[in-house]
């Protein structure tokens, strides 16, 4: 037996003032609204999904006062998260979660939830109201966030600040009798980690044995000329 049912007066109302579609899930009437200007990217793919683009409303346990628990979440941009929730909580819509739902996504999606309890087109007009704040323009992947290939790795580097870990980087250390391990700033001059060993081990075996280098012997020996 199926769960879905016509939507009555009151509900098809209620989602023209949202600007969604109605239909009657398990007694309640739900409103899905598509935001069909968001074009993000989930993993390097093209999304349509509801999942990912759709906000969704609905009102249910209609009382004699004619108050209903109306629920509602959306989609939005990081930067209309803020406006947002203020034009909620202006006109007493309680605000319950803000999360995101997807790695690598780009534009980075997040969404939020808020509800009410009032008469249902009371709170279609509020957030109704609200949603003139969010943007209507074409927003697609940003091409300065780093592409995304299929496991989506490269995208993790371009949209969350992501940098390499020490293991990928090249490190010098400078060895010496009185002090510790100092670290230098990486290696730009392609040495290789056997070269700078190599290097410090000459270094510490010619401190330890007392004997001069051969560098220092030929400046002794320029200099004894000169006198």
């Amino acid at each position: 037996m199926s769960n879905w049912t016509m939507p009555n007066s009151l509900c098809r109302t209620f989602a023209n003032t949202l600007g969604g579609t109605a239909d009657v899930v398990n007694g309640v009437c739900t409103v899905t609204r598509i935001r069909s200007n968001l074009r993000p990217l989930i993993q390097g793919r093209r999304t349509n999904s509801v999942l990912a683009i759709a906000a969704l409303f609905s009102f249910e346990d209609l009382d004699n006062q004619g108050n209903a628990l109306n629920l509602g979440e959306t989609v939005l941009l990081q930067e209309e998260v803020n406006p947002f929730i203020s034009q909620l909580r202006t006109r007493g819509i309680e605000v319950t979660a803000l999360h995101n739902r997807w790695l690598f996504d780009n534009p980075r999606l997040m969404y939020i939830h808020f509800k009410s309890v009032e008469p249902p087109l009371a709170f279609a007009q509020k957030v109704a109201a609200a949603f003139r704040v969010l943007t209507t323009r074409t927003v697609s992947p940003n091409r300065t966030s780093g592409s995304t290939g299929s496991n989506g790795s490269r995208g993790l580097q371009g949209t969350s600040g992501y940098t390499p870990p020490l293991s990928d980087q090249t490190y010098g250390y400078t060895m010496s009798p009185n002090a510790s391990c100092k670290t230098r700033k990486p290696s730009t001059k392609g040495k290789t980690n056997s070269s700078i060993k190599a290097k410090s081990t000459v270094k510490s075996t010619a401190t330890k044995t007392g004997k001069p280098s051969q560098r220092t012997s030929t400046k002794r020996t320029k200099r004894s000329r000169s006198i």
